[in-house]
């Protein structure tokens, strides 16, 4: 008489709470963003010095600002949505959800202080290098 080995059944697959593309949305839109801020200001600084239009940098700025406060406030959505205790050590979607939508919040603020940041150079100096 031979033995059979019986494999258990596998584990049911644990769908996520919120979309993948939305949590790395959230965490991917400050970082990005706020690179683009920085050198598409930089390619611009000279033509808008050229041409007067000094206007068109704080537009770069004030896009970039809206984009990543769109990013961050995904973020803080997605983790009221997957509950906003910190991610904890148990593993499986809902902690890795909790962590990504904390990352995509948190970093959402942190690279929004930072393009208003570079958006008050060109406020307080000016666009245009004076000497």
């Amino acid at each position: 008489m031979t033995t059979v080995d019986v494999r258990p059944e596998a584990p049911a697959r644990e769908h996520p709470p919120v979309s993948d593309l939305a949590l790395w949305t959230s965490v991917l839109s400050g970082p990005v963003v706020f690179l683009l801020n920085l050198e598409v200001s930089y390619v611009m600084v000279d033509w808008a010095c050229n041409t007067g239009h000094e206007w068109a940098l704080h537009l770069v700025h004030l896009v970039s600002l809206a984009t990543v406060v769109a990013g961050t406030l995904l973020g803080a959505a997605l983790w009221r949505r997957v509950g906003r205790s910190w991610p904890d050590s148990d593993g499986g979607s809902d902690s890795r959800s909790r962590l990504l939508a904390a990352l995509g919040t948190l970093g959402g603020v942190t690279f929004a202080v930072s393009i208003v940041a570079q958006w008050i150079t060109v406020m307080v100096l000016g666009a245009c290098p004076r000497s």
